[in-house]
Formats: C-alpha cells, sequence, structure tokens
C-alpha cells in the first residue's frame, strides 16, 4: 500500500493538526536546508503516492532547495505527485505580496525531471505548485524467438587453385617473349665518343682560363677576343663622349668609363705597383 509524505520545512506548522483519514500521511521534519535532500532515506524506493512540501513564504529562499527536490523523486512511483505549500502569514502583509520571485520552484521541477501541472492562488496570497513524475516506460517484449534447426544448410565450395587474383600481375618472362627484337632487351643508347672525348680534353671544365694556365688556353682566348674586337673606335654623335657621364647619353657605350681625350679611347693604364 502506498502512502503519502507531508515535508514540513522550517518553522512550518500546520494551522490544522488533524490527521487525514483518507490516506496514510507521513509527517517528516526538515528544519534546515541542508536536511531536505535526505529527509526520505528511512524510505523505500517508490513507495510513496505523492509527496506535499510546506514552508513558510519568508524562509523560501533560506529554506528550500531547488536541487534538493531531484533527490525525492526516486521515492515516488510512476505518475506520483509533488506539490508544493508556501504559506503567507499575516505579518508578511500585502507588501511582501507580488514580490517573490517564485520560479525557484518552477526550476526545481525542471531540474528534477518532473511535469508542471498547476499553480494555484491561495486567499492568504501563497501559492501551491504541483508535478507529476513521468510514467514508467513499456517494459520490452518478452516473446519467445524460435530457431529453425532444420534448415537445408548451404555448401560452399572453395577453389583453391583459383589465379583469377594473378590477372592484373605481369609476367616478366612475356616481356621478353613478346617483344620485337627477338626476345631481347632493347639495345642501349648511342654515345658520342667524339663529343666525350671533347668534354674530356678541356681540362677546365667549360670556364675561362685560369690566372696561371699552362695549356695554351689562354693564348687561344686573346686570339679569339682580337679576332672578334671592333678595330675601329666608336665615333661619337653628340661629341660629348669624352667629357664624362656628366655629359654622356644615355645610351653611350663610354657610359662608366673615366673622361679621356678624343683619340686616346683604347688607352689602358697600366697602374701595377713598382715596388
Amino acid at each position: 500500500m502506498t502512502s503519502t509524505a507531508a515535508i514540513h520545512i522550517g518553522s512550518y506548522a500546520p494551522a490544522d493538526a488533524s490527521p487525514n483519514t483518507g490516506s496514510s500521511v507521513t509527517v517528516i521534519q526538515a528544519p534546515t536546508k541542508e536536511s531536505l535532500p535526505n529527509c526520505l532515506s528511512s524510505m523505500k524506493s517508490e513507495a510513496l503516492s505523492s509527496i506535499s512540501i510546506h514552508l513558510q513564504y519568508d524562509e523560501l529562499l533560506t529554506h528550500y532547495d531547488s536541487l534538493a527536490l531531484a533527490s525525492l523523486v526516486p521515492y515516488l512511483i510512476p505518475n506520483g505527485s509533488i506539490s508544493v505549500h508556501v504559506v503567507m502569514s499575516a505579518a508578511d502583509g500585502a507588501a511582501s505580496n507580488n514580490s517573490m520571485d517564485w520560479g525557484i520552484i518552477m526550476t526545481s521541477f525542471v531540474l528534477a525531471g518532473l511535469k508542471t501541472q498547476s499553480e494555484q492562488r491561495q486567499k492568504d496570497g501563497g501559492r501551491v505548485f504541483t508535478a507529476q513524475k513521468a510514467a514508467a516506460p513499456p517494459a520490452a517484449s518478452s516473446a519467445p524467438m524460435r530457431l529453425n534447426l532444420g534448415a537445408k544448410k548451404s555448401k560452399v565450395t572453395l577453389n583453391l587453385n583459383d589465379d583469377d587474383d594473378d590477372d592484373d600481375q605481369i609476367d616478366e618472362d612475356d616481356l621478353l617473349l613478346n617483344s620485337g627484337n627477338s626476345g631481347m632487351l632493347a639495345p642501349p643508347p648511342t654515345i658520342d665518343m667524339e663529343a666525350r672525348a671533347k668534354a674530356a680534353a678541356d681540362d677546365c671544365g667549360g670556364r675561362k682560363a685560369c690566372d696561371d694556365c699552362t695549356c695554351g688556353r689562354a693564348e687561344k682566348e686573346a686570339d679569339e677576343e682580337k679576332k672578334t674586337a671592333d678595330p675601329l673606335p666608336k665615333s661619337s654623335a653628340c661629341g660629348n663622349c669624352a667629357k664624362g657621364d656628366a655629359f654622356r647619353c644615355a645610351g653611350c657605350p663610354y657610359l662608366g668609363k673615366p673622361a679621356f681625350k678624343e683619340g686616346e679611347e683604347h688607352l689602358v693604364l697600366k697602374l701595377d705597383d713598382d715596388v
């Protein structure tokens, strides 16, 4: 048989202390905020059809714990209800009316996984909030499963000599047999021995002759420069080439060279140290 628990928080005392003959009511005292979560610890799980919480209006913020409501839900049967009764005394007066934020109770319902059902306003200005626990989930079907053990077993044959996996591979012997040179591999590329000998005879490796050249390459390069040099001096079209860069044109062939006298364009100064 299920029963009902009435939790009195703080200094709450019911005005009518007569017992409720309609159901078995267990009255539990929770004098402090910290005692609310464990006030039903002596009861069995899912033993209560309803839980009612009673407290004074002026102790709502100091004695009611919005997180503690979740610890009371396991003691309710499925579809059981929880109600929070906030009593407004005459001493509170009309000044306190409509000044309280009742969201703390609604929040406790949400945190406990309860479904809010109603909110009632009493004649003295108090409130009664009611929420319900969710129904029990439907039981899983336990219908027996039949196993057909007499079904014909299918036979699977494995061919271990199957070489289909090697179709994408190339046989090296087929490359020799199917080549166009009677099974011979392609000949190596032709080497130009004359060009190799010419490159081997070049001791300088393609660069200019060394300063202390002894192979005759320096003289050879000097003769080639004389053949390609212009024997005739360049004539000046503007007449300012000999005056220096300050007077020369943008395309003057003597840019960067010092000033000189006419006819001495190719004069080379020997600046070696005689010491």
